[in-house]
């Protein structure tokens, strides 16, 4: 079972994002959440603060991706590395 009061840090995020390639970074407000599902951003496997979330974010391994359908949110998923 997911726990979604569950706060990660960045290395962990990423691992997970790595090992879960439809799982993503969103953030609306001051909220900052990782989602199983980037292409349902309401879904959230843990909460991050946004230290540890603007560390995620600037990672080179992720990618922001434009115009989601949600508006005033955003979403950073793992680059296609080939």
């Amino acid at each position: 079972m997911l726990d979604i009061n569950r706060k990660a840090d960045a290395s962990y995020a990423i691992e997970y994002i790595q090992e879960h390639p439809e799982a993503g970074l969103c953030q609306e407000g001051r909220s900052w959440w990782i989602t199983p599902n980037a292409n349902e951003t309401d879904g959230q496997v843990f909460s991050m603060d946004m230290t540890e979330a603007v560390r995620l974010k600037d990672d080179a391994r992720l990618r922001a991706v434009p115009d989601i359908a949600h508006a005033g949110r955003s979403l950073w998923v793992m680059r296609d590395m080939t």
